[in-house]
């Protein structure tokens, strides 16, 4: 799933999870095709982002011999694909196989489709506000670390079209505050909207969006935004910091022809950048539509 769309963001002030995400907005913004704007997330940015999760698998972690520690099994984003120097983030660890958002002090909202396969509950473990910074130390606690302990809802078991799952963990999740949700979904073509994911695994990153479709027949908003593999179940927020989707679907990170080039003649390859009209917005399944699931 790929756009780059470039807008401005004012700088972050310690407020309340409203003010957080209005301050984060701006006032004003401007799109301008062909820029990647996603963003380094701080530590103690917003309600939004601490409350961000990175879904491993078990083959992606190592408890070291103390049994007090994992180590997270990842690699420079440079040794997994191979771009072009001009890209953002290459020398930045990646791991992890989707995003999702804790909605309650032990319940995690994710895509469905990142809970597939049939041992995925027990093979999954999740880690909150995973920043650049807490890449760049060496462990992780186990106290950071958190099981799925059940699948308490799964949108291929209910007869709504919309990609969701509901997880619950094997504990409740200290000092971390679950996102407010929004009670309704009175969204406009052209308001601004805000994403938190981990992007092909990378630490957390947030990038400022535009609503394109609101569709109130779909189960789906359409919203320009950069994503890319590992942003699904990924939360999309409005400019009062409430929950407003989960990111399902969206544009290729990279272009088939790019791929066949560089097997056959080497080289490497640029992520999918849109021109005006050609890409029509990653899809992100409608919080409002699935609350019942979620009380």
């Amino acid at each position: 799933m790929r756009k780059h769309y470039a807008l401005v963001f004012l700088g972050l002030l310690s407020c309340s999870p409203k003010q957080e995400l209005q301050n984060i907005l701006g006032d004003s913004w401007a799109v301008i095709y062909g820029s990647d704007t996603r963003q380094e997330v701080v530590l103690d940015e917003s309600v939004a982002a601490a409350a961000t999760a990175m879904i491993l698998t078990a083959d992606d972690l190592l408890l070291n011999k103390s049994g007090k520690d994992y180590v997270i099994k990842s690699l420079p984003l440079r040794q997994q694909y191979p771009l072009c120097e001009d890209e953002k983030f290459l020398d930045q660890p990646a791991v992890g196989n989707c995003s999702g958002v804790l909605i309650a002090p032990n319940k995690v909202l994710t895509a469905s489709h990142c809970f597939r396969a049939t041992d995925s509950c027990a093979q999954s473990f999740f880690i909150f506000a995973w920043n650049l910074k807490k890449a760049q130390e060496a462990s992780l606690s186990v106290s950071e670390v958190f099981k799925c302990k059940t699948i308490i809802s799964h949108s291929l078991n209910t007869k709504k079209g919309i990609d969701y799952a509901v997880v619950e963990l094997d504990r409740p999740v200290p000092g971390v505050a679950p996102v407010p949700i929004a009670s309704s979904q009175n969204l406009k073509v052209g308001e601004a909207v805000v994403s938190y994911s981990h992007p092909l695994g990378l630490p957390l990153k947030r990038d400022i969006g535009k609503v394109l479709e609101t569709n109130s027949a779909s189960g789906f908003l359409k919203v320009a935004v950069d994503t890319f593999n590992g942003s699904s179940g990924s939360p999309l927020f409005n400019s009062q910091g409430q929950l407003i989707g989960i990111l399902s679907s969206g544009m290729d990170d990279f272009l088939e022809d790019d791929i066949y080039r560089v097997q056959s003649e080497g080289g490497c390859i640029n992520f999918n950048r849109c021109k005006t009209g050609t890409c029509f917005g990653e899809s992100f399944s409608k919080v409002y539509d699935i609350m019942p699931e979620l009380r």
